[in-house]
């Protein structure tokens, strides 16, 4: 984890209040603002609208850059059965994979008091999972993510929304449980997520 995204996993949520500037062309950006991810450094660039639009498909820039999508799906009717979730190996009840372009392979990682820990998947429980959730197959690699949580549902999610939780829960972790606030702040992302997003069914192949 580097650039961008080491930084994105070590601070909360919330935008500091300080100006940024896009980290292509020194454009001064707004407060809300999007990423694209440098390929394959992986790390993720601060851009301005033009940079965005410049780089809006896959073959700009040779492919050295990917803008980072906004789509955010709920996904009604997950299939995500305690056999498939032991598959996964997850030690934790959050967790997010990315297919990694650079390896052809699913990437896993889960939030952890000292950020993101990457974790183990077994390929056969994932291509299970990909085929019970058909939605899964239109993952856009290295920029979105499934989202899953054993107690809250499943999403496909921008992957700078899965650094954002990852940074929420190491800024706020205390003590050995966590403590009030940091649950309290897992509650709101996930209220907040669930309001921006839009609900498809695990098993649609025509999603937006």
């Amino acid at each position: 984890m580097t650039g961008l995204l080491r930084r994105l996993a070590s601070r909360p949520r919330e935008r500091p209040s300080q100006a940024q500037d896009c980290e292509l062309c020194g454009e001064p950006l707004p407060a809300t603002h999007r990423h694209l991810l440098e390929l394959p450094a992986r790390e993720l660039r601060c851009a301005c609208r033009a940079c965005q639009v410049l780089f809006d498909h896959a073959a700009a820039g040779g492919g050295h850059y990917r803008l980072v999508p906004e789509r955010r799906l709920r996904l009604s009717g997950f299939s995500l059965d305690e056999e498939t979730w032991a598959g996964l190996r997850a030690p934790v009840r959050t967790v997010f994979v990315i297919h990694d372009s650079g390896t052809g392979l699913p990437a896993q990682y889960y939030p952890s008091p000292g950020g993101a820990v990457q974790a183990p998947v077994d390929l056969p429980a994932w291509e299970r999972l990909r085929r019970d959730n058909p939605v899964l197959q239109q993952l856009e690699p290295d920029v979105e993510a499934l989202l899953a949580d054993r107690d809250r549902g499943a999403w496909v999610v921008p992957v700078d929304d899965c650094y954002a939780l990852v940074g929420a829960i190491r800024t706020r972790w205390r003590g050995l449980t966590g403590g009030p606030d940091v649950r309290e702040h897992i509650k709101r992302f996930f209220t907040d997520l669930g309001d921006r997003s839009s609900p498809v069914t695990g098993s649609d192949r025509s999603t937006p």
